[in-house]
């Protein structure tokens, strides 16, 4: 056994309990152990399988006046199929530490994981593409295509040899016991899935039942501006469930992780966004060109937003139609749209569709009346779309800047060494922008003055700089959580 008397910094970010399993694998157990208030160290009782197998003493194992430690307890060498659970309990009281007869994660079979909230169907292992539909379908249907990069971006970090959707709607009891019998542990996709109508069906009632590990990694809180968010209790208490089963629940910022605190949920961690690390490169080099040098130019569009994304969504359009023709006039533009209906008529030359948004633009005011010529020539002769995240890549590729207004147009080209700014709109967009040092101005600033008045190269190279650091920080939160990774 031994001991480390430093807590972690999600550790001593929360109010912490007197003991919690952080992570549970069929080698090893690591917990955190609190002192308690009378100073001393609870001891702990190790249960495999429900039966007794040591009892520990961390105060003969830390050394120094450490308030809080974690303890690695290794586990005997059993045959992979044999260890089903494991605990903890405090020895005087018998209290359970959170974490307590889960599934050890397998140290050398093939994992089998569920996710919670997919988006897309996935292919050749980790990549991942919008479900099969009848044109007619993909036109008539908003679906967000950065989760599905956020989706893609989370496989090709995880280990895992086989990957289901969770049921969360409609689960028979048949399928909870497969969960619980064939499977080694389950993740949430990281989306913007803290907020008030947030609905998770029946994914307490699944969980509550399948006792396996569950990751969090890159959540969000979703808002227009920092203000405070009560979440129902449905809500409090999934995320106190996923809390319970991890280490900490990685969110993407500070907004998002006092979010969670505020509502009772405090071990959490800021990781930021998988999106940005999914060619698992650390030593990624971003360019930072001469702005005389950049020729193609992304521009991410968000045409639809609500109150819920901005607080004055009249001025949020016009403000991003200057910008568009701003960049376009500075630059060879291509324009990224990531699922507007709209759009999509345009890009699969859908001409019945495409007279429907011309109106649509010109009610709304995206387009200066319906023959507006400008607009026109960017919708009919630059304009990408993509229904396979493996477009986007190449589509990145290809460009010497990305800016714009989605999250997922920017930091997906990030990862391929592209330098990339976000106009910040909404709380997502800015603690982004703070945890993984992207570049970030105002939305009048893009609009005024377009891609040259908003690059600034010392920005651009603190994004470089950081890369590393970032990219340590989420293999670390893994490590720490006992997620089976490919950082």
């Amino acid at each position: 056994m031994n001991a480390n008397a430093h807590a972690q910094q999600f550790a001593a970010s929360q109010a912490v309990q007197t003991m919690k399993i952080l992570r549970a694998s069929t080698r090893e157990v690591v917990v955190l152990v609190a002192r308690e208030p009378g100073g001393s160290w609870p001891s702990l009782r190790l249960l495999l399988d429900g039966e007794d197998y040591a009892t520990i003493h961390p105060g003969a194992l830390v050394a120094g006046d450490a308030t809080v430690a974690e303890i690695a307890i290794p586990l005997p060498a059993l045959p992979e199929t044999r260890l089903r659970s494991i605990a903890v309990a405090d020895a005087r009281t018998g209290a359970l530490a959170p974490g307590s007869h889960l599934r050890p994660v397998a140290t050398t079979k093939a994992l089998r994981a569920l996710v919670i909230y997919p988006a897309g169907e996935v292919y050749d292992h980790d990549k991942v593409r919008w479900y099969r539909a009848p044109l007619e379908k993909l036109l008539s249907d908003y679906f967000n295509i950065g989760d599905m990069i956020v989706y893609d971006s989370t496989l090709k970090l995880l280990d895992y040899a086989h990957l289901e959707p969770m049921k969360i709607m409609n689960p028979t009891e048949a399928d909870i016991e497969r969960y619980a019998s064939e499977f080694d542990f389950v993740f949430v996709r990281g989306s913007n899935f803290i907020h008030e109508k947030m609905e998770w069906f029946r994914a307490v009632e699944v969980l509550e039942k399948v006792q396996l590990p569950v990751y969090a990694i890159g959540v969000g809180a979703q808002a227009s501006q920092n203000r405070a968010i009560d979440l129902p209790e449905s809500s409090k208490r999934f995320w106190q469930i996923v809390a319970d089963r991890c280490a900490a629940i990685g969110v993407r910022g500070a907004f998002s992780a006092e979010t969670l605190r505020r509502n009772g949920v405090g071990n959490v961690e800021v990781v930021g966004c998988p999106s940005i690390f999914r060619t698992r490169n650390r030593e990624l080099q971003i360019r930072v060109p001469d702005q005389r040098a950049i020729r193609k130019v992304a521009f991410s569009l968000r045409r639809e937003a609500d109150k819920s994304y901005t607080v004055d969504p009249e001025a949020y359009l016009r403000n991003q139609r200057a910008a568009l023709l701003k960049v376009d006039g500075q630059s060879e533009m291509v324009m990224s749209s990531h699922g507007e209906q709209e759009e999509k008529a345009f890009f699969l030359r859908d001409e019945a569709a495409k007279e429907k948004a011309i109106a649509e633009f010109a009610r709304t005011g995206w387009w200066d009346g319906p023959n507006d010529a400008r607009m026109r020539e960017i919708y009919e002769r630059r304009m990408f779309t993509f229904f396979d995240v493996e477009d986007y890549d190449r589509f990145a590729q290809g460009v010497d800047l990305a800016v714009g207004y989605r999250v997922h147009g920017v930091l997906p080209a990030v990862a391929h060494g592209v330098p990339g700014v976000l106009v910040a709109y909404d709380t997502r967009s800015q603690e982004l922008a703070e945890t993984l040092k992207i570049p970030v101005v105002p939305e009048q600033a893009l609009a005024e003055g377009g891609w040259r008045a908003v690059y600034r190269e010392a920005a651009l190279n603190g994004l470089a700089k950081s890369y590393a650091a970032s990219y340590d920080r989420m293999r670390a939160f893994l490590d720490r959580n006992g997620v089976p990774h490919r950082m």
